[in-house]
């Protein structure tokens, strides 16, 4: 008998998973994943078939119950000593441009590195499964929500960003609802935000959004942007030496190298935005500021564009 090849989904493959799961047809999406959970053992740990064989077990049951991975994750690593919430890029990105597409129209293909978790199969059925939540069972969302503990900071959308107007709507009034909660994100979804500001929308005081850059929205609109409430400044992906990236210098303030690479981000957001203030992310929130203060989400940086260097 011959011995069956362990699953390998790659990038294709993961794509069409996704274009099914949010297109509600999930008795399809259940299918492929017993495809793949039938490659190899799926009663070993961490790999596709394992991570395959909860997810469509979930689907099947109706998407009730206890969900195959955690909605938020709590502290998911050094980088990021929060909690957060992810779900699919590009099928979540509406305001997507140069991030998701680099001079082609083929899907994926741009600076985003969003795409890089995909090769680690619970990240991306983490990411299919909140984002077939987004769509079917927001209930599950707010239980989730309300059991983050007080005083806590979420990091909203990882991956992903806000879809539809619907969604939108349902996050702020969950954030408003949890004031001891500080909410910080990043979003290109800027259509979306200034048609609740046309309709008077109270934007919760606890969140707090960062404008990135690779939007397919002009600096018109960017402008708008800035004049919401919610809106701290520009969080922006500028080109630096590949050296930096190879060598993990953009990381953390720890690693070798960190200080030069801040330095060239700073020298390339001078040269993109002359005349503004400006701050380097170290890519450790966790230690970007003095006392675990993270500059995405402080109020004193309002207006200062915040860089990283482009590492897709």
């Amino acid at each position: 008998m011959l011995k069956a090849t362990p699953a390998k989904v790659n990038r294709s493959r993961a794509i069409e998973l996704a274009r099914v799961g949010c297109a509600g047809d999930l008795p399809a999406l259940a299918t492929q994943l017993h495809e793949i959970e039938r490659a190899g053992d799926p009663g070993k740990r961490g790999t596709w078939e394992y991570f395959a064989r909860r997810l469509r077990l979930w689907i099947q049951a109706g998407i009730q119950g206890e969900t195959p991975f955690r909605i938020f994750q709590a502290k998911g690593n050094k980088k990021l000593p929060f909690f957060s919430f992810s779900s699919l890029p590009g099928f979540d990105c509406p305001g997507a441009g140069a991030c998701l597409y680099k001079e082609t129209t083929e899907f994926g293909t741009g600076f985003c590195y969003s795409f890089k978790s995909w090769r680690y199969p619970a990240a991306f059925l983490r990411q299919l499964q909140n984002s077939i939540l987004l769509r079917f069972g927001t209930e599950q969302i707010k239980r989730a929500w309300q059991g983050i503990p007080d005083n806590k900071t979420v990091r909203l959308y990882v991956d992903g960003d806000f879809h539809s107007v619907e969604i939108l709507r349902f996050w702020m009034e969950l954030i408003r609802d949890r004031e001891t909660v500080q909410v910080y994100g990043y979003s290109k979804s800027w259509n979306l935000f200034l048609a609740l500001e046309k309709e008077k929308f109270s934007w919760p005081g606890n969140y707090v959004l960062n404008l990135s850059n690779g939007s397919r929205y002009g600096d018109k609109v960017r402008r708008q942007m800035e004049k919401l409430a919610c809106v701290r400044g520009q969080f922006v992906a500028v080109p630096v030496s590949r050296k930096w990236i190879d060598s993990k210098a953009y990381q953390d303030k720890a690693n070798a190298g960190s200080k030069e690479y801040r330095a060239e981000v700073l020298q390339a957001l001078r040269a993109l935005h002359p005349g503004e203030k400006h701050f380097a992310c170290p890519g450790n929130c966790g230690n970007c500021l003095p006392g675990g203060i993270h500059a995405c989400a402080f109020a004193k940086l309002n207006g200062v564009v915040i860089g990283i260097g482009i590492h897709e």
